[in-house]
């Protein structure tokens, strides 16, 4: 009887004499990352967008390159995504620490620290690696100590004066892919790599249902994304795409218009505390203004007990409102609005809007906060005109960018095992 090691130390018997099958893999470069064989393999999808299936080489024993059919996206547009998944450096380094943690007492300590572990890949070349040809037949720890044993892992591991034993293999082949992919990005060399997923044998061999192997996104993954009104959630839905296109299917908007009666800040409050109340398991993202309305929810939001699960977040600062003409009780001024009356309509391409001249005018006086309330004079129009050019191609998005990085770093955050 043999062994196959399939994605991180889950084993499958193979009576003698079967043919091994196909093989699939997870490379960057000539580094694999990952690798399964027939039906046992990690499902890579969430990396990958179904329109990423491409041609691409597979690297075979004897030095047989054959160009078929694979997932491929360049490491640079897999980090968001990654970091969506937990796998930000903070998230890795969390990762690492609690795989420490889980190694038996019986098994020697592992002299690699998530550091230079961190540094090292940073600084592999991965078109160096050695890809020799390997059958399957390896134990547990093998596989991982035989990549670690390349001379290329082996000369910067040294410089680091560190090296892999096979107990370090064991740990490494039970680490999750997604850290060591995270922290290869760490390297500018690898971001216009190709991230290759070879599914092309698997497929071809059979062992792929109705030969489809690509998932849609699971719904545990994604963000629902919670705003004050109806037309907060229509603007960042419609600029997701544009501004974020790798991230765009990581996210659902609750349908603000047709089935959310909680516009307002003060009954968005109370969604929330219903929210906390049947412990929603959802991923949760609470857009809040950053104005008084906004700071107001905001402060009643940290008074609940809300579950690891539900994240606010307040708009960003923007220096364009650091010094912005208002207009109250005592006439036109120019003052820092921030905190007090940015909106999501203040994110907009402001050329775009009504003939007037742009102005926050201050409304309420909040007495709990001591501020006054304001909004963007005709803040319909402008949200009317952004729908209306989005479109055409000469809307500036430059703010609504930056709004949704602030976003997508928050959640990228929450994401954090």
């Amino acid at each position: 009887m043999r062994y196959v090691v399939v994605h991180n130390a889950t084993f499958e018997a193979v009576p003698e004499g079967m043919p091994m099958g196909s093989m699939v893999t997870l490379r960057l470069g000539r580094l694999e990352v990952d690798w399964g064989k027939n039906s046992f393999f990690r499902n890579y999808s969430p990396l990958f967008d179904r329109a990423d299936l491409a041609e691409a080489e597979y690297f075979y024993a004897y030095d047989e390159v054959i160009v078929q059919p694979a997932y491929v996206r360049k490491l640079r547009r897999i980090i968001p995504r990654l970091e969506l998944l937990g796998f930000s450096l903070d998230g890795c380094r969390t990762i690492y620490a609690e795989a420490l943690r889980r190694v038996p007492d019986y098994y020697p300590e592992v002299n690699i620290s998530f550091d230079v572990f961190r540094q090292a890949l940073s600084a592999i070349d991965v078109d160096r690696v050695c890809n020799n040809e390997y059958d399957g037949d390896f134990d547990l720890g093998e596989f991982a100590a035989h990549v670690l044993s390349d001379p290329e892992f082996k000369r910067v591991l040294a410089s680091y004066s560190c090296a892999a034993t096979r107990d370090d293999g064991t740990f490494f082949e039970n680490l999750d892919p997604y850290v060591i992919l995270r922290l290869l990005a760490e390297s500018p060399a690898n971001l216009d790599r190709d991230l290759v997923w070879g599914i092309h044998d698997v497929v071809e061999g059979g062992y792929v249902e109705n030969g489809e192997v690509f998932e849609a996104l699971a719904d545990e993954s994604k963000f629902l994304i919670v705003t004050e009104g109806s037309s907060d959630s229509n603007i960042l839905k419609t600029a997701l795409p544009l501004v974020a296109p790798d991230v765009a299917d990581f996210f659902d908007f609750v349908d603000m218009k047709d089935n959310y009666p909680f516009a307002g800040t003060g009954n968005l409050v109370n969604f929330c505390k219903g929210l906390a109340a049947i412990n929603v398991r959802n991923k949760v993202v609470v857009i809040l203004d950053n104005d008084t309305a906004g700071n107001e929810a905001l402060q009643g939001l940290q008074t609940l007990k809300l579950p690891r699960n539900m994240r606010t977040v307040s708009l960003p600062y923007l220096d364009e409102f650091s010094r912005f003409p208002t207009l109250g009780p005592s006439g036109e001024a120019v003052e820092d609005v921030n905190g007090r009356a940015v909106a999501i309509e203040c994110f907009l391409d402001l050329a775009f809007g009504p003939r007037e001249a742009r102005a926050i005018r201050w409304t309420g006086f909040n007495k709990h906060l001591q501020a006054y309330q304001g909004e963007l004079v005709a803040k319909q129009r402008y949200v009317d005109a952004f729908f209306v050019h989005i479109a055409k191609g000469d809307y500036d998005l430059t703010k609504l960018h930056l709004l949704w990085t602030h976003i997508l770093r928050a959640c990228a955050a929450e994401a954090i095992p």
